[in-house]
């Protein structure tokens, strides 16, 4: 019980820091000095918070002892590659979501590893799903507007594909209010033409249906099968078959190339980088800018980016090859012992959160400071734990029931 309150605050630090962030970059209702203030608050209380959940440093698994080591050694150094003491471009490194603290969210490999403290996350997350609910029926525009869709959307549902691929150990109103939430998110992506989301939400609840098929009880599976039914034509047999209103700018965009010119500009400006990147502040030439009125966005007018929307090229900015290598050392074995070596689907439920991650990555999915990337790496540190691993179902799901009834 002595984890519970530190999961529930640092969750709840972590939503309002999103919070702040949409209020501030997306509805613009708060100024930047407010700006400032709350988000170097939540940082520092989201820390303290952290440093009592981060606690598990025990290795069970000689490789990942090794790798890991190494794998945050290097990260060491890219910190002190791009590090300043400048308060402008420090404060910069603090408030931004993926500079500096993409370096650190890995340490939550560590976190606490008791059955316990998963299911005061998922706890936690339950109860994100449901304010996301709320919110939607009381302001339906945050979830139909291209500018605030996914800011609103992804920190407070994402966690939810957690909770989902744990159907078989949790209660019928956690798991339903977590795929409606993850659904109704997937509808919002599929009609802003938000590609990479509808990979991602898609991908949960396509694995959570596969991942839970045989755990369902008949009543519990037979129940669902409309619903699951309604995602499998909407995968499947395509977008002719689903009204145009809904899916237009999905087929207008699903072919579209809007990178391109962007990826040239940094291989160019990586061409003496290419091994080990430009570090924490690496930044490339690649000038930009304008509107889209139609959709509400307006893009900041820049020469030099720090950053890029695909994930291993992001790595690769900062850490070049060598980053991109230990990086994928670090998460593919873990997701071959959590789906092969596990005897659980707990374990099982990580190893995809991990894979759909890479998967992402390839797509989008900027490592940063966020629920989904902390997940992440939960789940890396899952599927190295042998004790883990080794439990059956049935000692998982006595272990959550217990804790379900003393949380109750």
């Amino acid at each position: 019980m002595e984890l519970k309150k530190p999961i529930y605050y640092f969750i709840f630090v972590l939503t309002l820091l999103s919070v702040v962030n949409f209020l501030f970059y997306e509805i613009k209702i708060i100024g930047g000095v407010l700006w400032t203030f709350l988000s170097m608050g939540l940082l520092i209380v989201g820390l303290f918070f952290s440093n009592k959940i981060i606690n598990d440093f025990t290795f069970e698994n000689s490789y990942f002892k090794f790798i890991f080591r190494l794998f945050f050694i290097y990260q060491i150094i890219l910190i002190a590659r791009g590090f300043t003491t400048d308060y402008k471009t420090f404060k910069e490194l603090i408030l931004s979501e993926y500079l500096l603290w993409q370096f650190l969210v890995p340490l939550f490999v560590f976190f606490n590893k008791k059955l316990s403290s998963f299911v005061y996350l998922i706890n936690a997350i339950y109860f994100l799903g449901i304010f996301f609910l709320v919110i939607c029926l009381v302001r339906p525009s945050f979830i139909i507007n291209r500018s605030t869709a996914e800011s609103f959307i992804i920190p407070l549902t994402f966690g939810c594909g957690f909770v989902l691929l744990n159907t078989r150990y949790v209660a019928n109103k956690k798991w339903i209010v977590a795929f409606f939430a993850l659904f109704v998110g997937l509808l919002s992506f599929t009609y802003l033409a938000r590609r990479n989301a509808v990979v991602s939400y898609g991908g949960l609840i396509l694995m959570s249906i596969l991942l839970n098929k045989r755990s369902l009880s008949a009543v519990k599976f037979f129940k669902l099968i409309p619903v699951f039914c309604a995602v499998f034509i909407i995968a499947v047999f395509g977008m002719d078959y689903i009204p145009a209103s809904l899916t237009s700018r999905l087929s207008d965009r699903i072919t579209e190339d809007s990178r391109s010119d962007v990826f040239n500009d940094l291989f160019k400006s990586m061409e003496d980088h290419m091994a080990f990147g430009k570090g924490m502040k690496g930044t490339y030439y690649s000038p930009s800018g304008g509107e889209l009125p139609d959709e509400g966005i307006v893009f900041v007018a820049v020469e030099y980016r720090d950053a890029i929307e695909n994930g291993y090229l992001q790595l690769f900015l900062n850490g070049g090859i060598l980053y991109d290598i230990l990086f994928v050392l670090v998460l593919l074995p873990a997701v071959f012992l959590g789906l092969f070596k596990s005897n659980n689907q707990f374990v099982q439920a990580c190893a995809i959160v991990i894979f759909l991650w890479m998967v992402d990555m390839a797509i989008y999915g900027l490592p940063r400071l966020t629920l989904e990337y902390i997940l992440v790496w939960i789940s890396v540190g899952i599927c190295y734990k042998t004790s883990l691993r080794e439990k059956t179902n049935e000692e998982i799901a006595e272990a959550f029931n217990n804790m379900n009834m003393e949380t109750t």
